[in-house]
């Protein structure tokens, strides 16, 4: 008999919760319903780094797309849609959006960051960020970030805004010598923008192409030079080979030469050959 109403108990015990779920789940679906949007806030991570986007930007997107968001009910935010937007939007690398019940639409997102703008002589103009992302110049806003210039053609065209992993047919990619040079370029001021001296130190890099075009046997890699902050000279790369090696070198000048006879000294300073450092005034 306790056996039976034991049972009996179990069952009137899961009745009685199943239906305060329920109960439940019906008031809050309710208030969630009856709730409005009273404010946007917008968090742009990173921001103290670079401010590439701002929340009146964010807001501005929104605006223009026709997403009203101010007093709607949550219960009918296109949330997805709204990721949808931000993200496709290239500064942007992420982004969540989500609501509270205190009536709060959140977006949450995190920036690309360029590490270099080129601008060469036959109209290329672009950032490239530290994830290979090639972006439009960002308008009214001035990036601190070094400038390629010079005579070379990036592997992809002008109006090319996107992955550079994906600017060229997989099978091109292997035999394009171009395309080869210009991961050696981002790799190169990849390590610009992670070394504190460096980063301080280059402001402007000049590239100048072969004159032959890539896959002519007479084709050679491009001849990288940069001007530094510090002096009134350039430094000569030659080819983006054994890059760390001659920062390394021209470092070691500047501590052991350069802090002794004075910066203005060379006009000139060339770090192609393997173990030397050749000046010219």
């Amino acid at each position: 008999m306790s056996r039976v109403w034991n049972i009996v108990l179990g069952v009137v015990g899961w009745g009685v919760l199943l239906a305060y779920l329920v109960v439940a789940a019906r008031y809050c679906s309710g208030r969630q319903e009856a709730r409005v949007v009273r404010q946007v806030r917008v968090v742009v991570r990173d921001s103290a780094r670079q401010r590439v986007i701002t929340p009146g930007m964010v807001r501005g997107w929104l605006e223009r797309e026709g997403i009203r968001t101010k007093d709607m009910p949550l219960a009918e935010v296109d949330l997805r849609r709204i990721r949808e937007l931000v993200t496709g939007r290239g500064y942007v690398r992420d982004a969540k959006v989500y609501t509270d019940f205190d009536g709060v639409l959140h977006i949450e997102l995190s920036q690309r960051h360029p590490v270099a703008r080129v601008n060469t002589y036959n109209g290329y103009n672009f950032y490239i960020t530290d994830d290979g992302y090639i972006l439009p110049l960002q308008p009214h806003e001035v990036l601190y970030v070094p400038v390629i210039t010079g005579s070379f053609t990036p592997p992809f065209s002008r109006t090319y805004v996107g992955p550079l992993s994906e600017a060229l047919p997989e099978a091109q990619k292997k035999s394009s010598e171009n395309y080869r040079f210009f991961r050696k370029l981002i790799n190169f001021v990849k390590f610009i923008e992670r070394d504190d001296f460096w980063r301080a130190q280059i402001v402007q890099i000049q590239v100048s192409e072969s004159p032959a075009p890539q896959g002519d046997p007479a084709w050679q890699e491009p001849q990288v030079e940069f001007v530094p902050r510090a002096g009134d000279h350039v430094v000569g790369l030659g080819p983006l080979d054994d890059v760390e090696a001659k920062l390394a070198k021209l470092l070691d000048f500047y501590r052991d030469a350069l802090a002794y006879e004075g910066w203005d000294g060379p006009k000139y300073i060339n770090l192609k050959f393997r173990n030397q450092v050749i000046c010219t005034k």
